[in-house]
């Protein structure tokens, strides 16, 4: 459902190492460039849950889709409403801030993201968990804050539980476990979070 909204495979711009292991296992998760309805960020963030008894199974995932499918095109229906109201945002946003909604899709593939299968060896490999904040209400998967907070990587952890390939991050020039454009976050993220907590006033599901 990510790649499918937002036109971006999920971690398309890092290497898909022990480290991104690590990440996601601590609370990362992928984030959009658009905004979008309430409804589909509470499936998705439900697909992405930690916790395995708190995801959707297959049978619930197509019954909920076949219900949207009704009220897609309805702005009678919360669906329909929260679809209007996201696009009349979206439209606004500068086009080199939204990529996917172009009609020239074009992003940079990181040459070790990988999306086959492959074998990730771990000692100690902690337990998946959410970000603090991660079932508050907004129009994201994860927020700003918990993006930068689930990027700390606990030093020894990541030193004897994995080992990653230096050559991705910046080590050399700086102390902390990941390289400083690791944590860089594109400024329209902000700007659209911003525009929509101060001009959209929207009603929270």
């Amino acid at each position: 459902m990510y790649e499918v909204i937002c036109g971006l495979p999920p971690y398309h711009d890092v290497c898909h190492d022990n480290i991104l292991a690590i990440r996601i296992c601590q609370g990362l998760r992928p984030r959009f460039n658009i905004i979008v309805p309430q409804l589909i960020v509470n499936l998705i963030k439900r697909c992405l849950d930690a916790n395995q008894l708190n995801r959707p199974t297959a049978k619930e995932i197509k019954e909920i889709l076949a219900q949207w499918c009704c009220e897609v095109f309805n702005n009678q229906t919360e669906l329909g409403k929260q679809i209007i109201e996201a696009e009349e945002i979206n439209n606004n946003l500068p086009v080199n801030s939204t990529p996917s909604i172009s009609l020239g899709l074009s992003y940079t593939m990181h040459s070790k993201a990988i999306y086959t299968s492959k074998l990730l060896n771990f000692n100690n490999l902690s337990k998946p968990k959410n970000t603090d904040d991660y079932y508050e209400q907004n129009d994201n998967i994860i927020s700003l804050k918990s993006l930068a907070e689930s990027l700390q990587i606990d030093n020894l952890q990541l030193r004897i539980g994995a080992e990653p390939d230096n050559s991705d991050y910046s080590y050399e020039k700086n102390d902390d476990m990941i390289s400083s454009e690791s944590l860089q976050i594109d400024i329209s993220q902000v700007s659209t979070e911003h525009q929509d907590s101060q001009s959209k006033g929207k009603e929270k599901i």
